[in-house]
């Protein structure tokens, strides 16, 4: 047991952990170097396999076009007899119909009379082949391609008709058409040519149908291919190759026949079954290097930690919280390594004391800094109020007095100690009871126009506000929301004011089935985006003599109604802030 916790500890240490990495890296190193070989081997592999896949692809599709074009060679030869019936019918009976290497029917169609003359036993319904859409293309003109119609059943077996047109004087007066068994010509079972007995090759017509496979010895179930590889090939117009979970695969999309395609298809273990080989080659050699680090790193780091061990373990006994002073005994090196120790254990302490002191000032000068920050921010906060009771004294004393004033003097009083009582709620937010009640928002209306003129009536500010006719109640503490607007409002006035007689104001009330909305906006000198970021964060202001609770507690009262605050600013055009507060069904 004290054996395996000792190579416990040795496990630990820094030699064998260096050791460890040099040999993680080396064997990294040779990861690298097989990967790159890996690639090589991977690459080498995908070319010989395109090569085959190519080689399959262009002999099976040259097969196909030789086949074909030679009966499409007899076809043409009819046509140029067309009106000498008897040798037509002889040619036909001496060598064009037989099932494995020619034709199994044969007609012709006069598309003057729009009749149809078959040669052949086995006949197909008109209507049908009128039905198809490649005898059509072949009446519409289309060229000299090779047209071969999708498999038709005829008289027990299935088969595709090769169109052949028939001009005199470069017009168009007939067809002669020959169907080829999908079943039993060797034409379709000898055309497709393997690279090798691993590779299969498909024949497709324009649906996607399997019309032959190579002549390989395969199980039939191989000889159908899923529906999904079918699909994949509709993405591609070229030849190209992709894979699956089991195979790789080459879709040729152009066979030489219109809508007819080649895929050749290659299990994926026989195509990398030497990158395969390759790669348990690495992986024994990356197997081996790792587990001689280990080896190697145990070795090292017992010969060269065991002095040390002792020491950390009797550093690990101590119980004390006062600096550890170990005692001096060992080797030379482990005596020198205890005097740092020691000596850095008792500067550790020194500093440890320093900074706790250092921490219990500093916590002091932030409690009396935040004191004071409060402090301003509830006279700022009270000199708002007060602002229109100074100016209702002026005009008193300028003579100018009246009742409405004087009412007005009073509620701001009534103001400054309702915000008075805000503060101490912001100081203790579990007390928090803000007085709602329903408003009138037209005699709201009034009361705030008249706050926002005596804001304005020593100053060349334009300003104006908007609102409907006719409002309904609004459930919401009347002082808040005048405190709300009025600070908003403060603040783009002082933002227009180095703009004079140019500056503007609006403040716009809205209301929707939702909310009520209130929209102050200037013209005045803005803010950056870093600005707008931080605008409602507590002491954070943009004014010299400002202390950033105003917005601050704008933000707060808002959070406990549901409300919100939208800040669009551009700086040096202007800004708007859109206030947004829940309304509630009337009783």
């Amino acid at each position: 047991m004290e054996r395996l916790r000792t190579l416990l500890e040795v496990r630990k240490s820094y030699f064998f952990q260096i050791t460890f990495i040099i040999f993680i890296i080396l064997g990294l190193v040779i990861s690298s170097l097989a990967f790159s070989a890996d690639r090589v081997t991977v690459s080498r592999a995908e070319e010989l396999a395109k090569e085959q896949f190519d080689y399959a692809i262009d002999g099976s599709i040259e097969n196909l076009e030789t086949r074909l074009g030679k009966l499409y060679e007899d076809l043409v030869y009819l046509g140029a007899y067309v009106g000498n019936e008897t040798y037509i019918e002889e040619r036909i009976r001496t060598g064009y119909l037989n099932q494995r290497t020619s034709f199994t029917s044969i007609f012709y169609y006069d598309l003057r009379d729009d009749a149809f003359k078959w040669y052949s036993q086995r006949q197909v319904p008109a209507t049908t082949l009128k039905a198809d859409a490649k005898f059509n293309e072949v009446l519409n003109g289309g060229g000299n391609d090779l047209f071969m119609s999708e498999p038709i059943s005829i008289s027990g077996d299935v088969g595709t008709f090769l169109y052949v047109p028939v001009l005199e004087d470069n017009r168009l007066v007939g067809m002669f058409g020959g169907s080829i068994s999908v079943l039993n010509s060797d034409l379709y079972r000898r055309m497709l040519e393997s690279a090798n007995d691993d590779m299969i090759l498909y024949l497709l017509n324009e649906r996607g149908e399997v019309l032959s496979t190579s002549f390989n010895l395969v199980t039939d179930a191989e000889r159908r291919l899923p529906r999904s590889i079918i699909e994949a090939t509709d993405d591609y117009a070229v030849r190209t190759i992709f894979s699956t979970k089991d195979d790789v695969i080459m879709y040729e999309p152009d066979a030489r026949v219109t809508g007819w395609s080649v895929l050749a298809k290659h299990s994926t273990d026989s195509v990398y079954e030497a990158v395969y080989a390759t790669r348990w080659q690495y992986l024994m050699i990356t197997l081996v290097t790792f587990f001689l680090s280990i080896m190697v790193g145990l070795l090292l780091s017992k010969t060269l930690t065991s002095p040390l061990l002792e020491l950390v373990q009797n550093i690990k006994k101590q119980q004390s919280l006062e600096p550890i002073q170990l005692e001096r005994t060992g080797s030379k090196e482990v005596e020198t390594l205890l005097d740092t120790y020691n000596d850095y254990s008792r500067r550790m302490e020194t500093a440890r004391r320093e900074q706790l002191s250092q921490q219990q000032l500093l916590l002091q000068q932030e409690k009396l800094a935040s004191l004071g920050q409060l402090a301003a921010g509830i006279a700022h906060e009270i000199r708002n109020p007060l602002t229109p009771v100074q100016i209702t004294l002026q005009m008193v004393k300028e003579g100018h007095s009246s009742q409405e004033m004087l009412d007005l003097a009073l509620s701001e009083l009534d103001r400054a100690n309702h915000l008075i009582t805000t503060m101490l709620t912001l100081a203790k937010p579990d007390q928090a009871k803000l007085q709602e009640e329903w408003l009138d928002m037209t005699e709201f209306a009034s009361r705030l126009e008249f706050l926002l003129d005596a804001e304005c009536y020593k100053r060349v500010t334009n300003w104006e506000l908007n609102f409907p006719n006719d409002m309904p109640p609004f459930y919401c503490s009347s002082d808040m929301l005048i405190q709300i607007i009025y600070n908003l409002f403060k603040n783009a006035v002082e933002a227009v004011d180095s703009k004079g007689a140019d500056g503007n104001v609006t403040v716009t009330i809205q209301f929707t089935e939702r909310d009520y909305r209130f929209l102050i906006e200037d013209n005045g000198i803005g803010m950056t985006e870093a600005q707008v970021k931080s605008v409602g964060s507590a002491f954070y202001t943009t004014k010299e003599n400002g202390n950033g609770l105003g917005l601050y507690m704008i933000r707060e009262y808002l959070k406990a109604v549901n409300g919100d605050m939208n800040i669009e600013s551009v700086e040096g055009e202007g800004t708007a802030m859109m206030i947004k507060i829940p309304r509630r069904s009337h009783p």
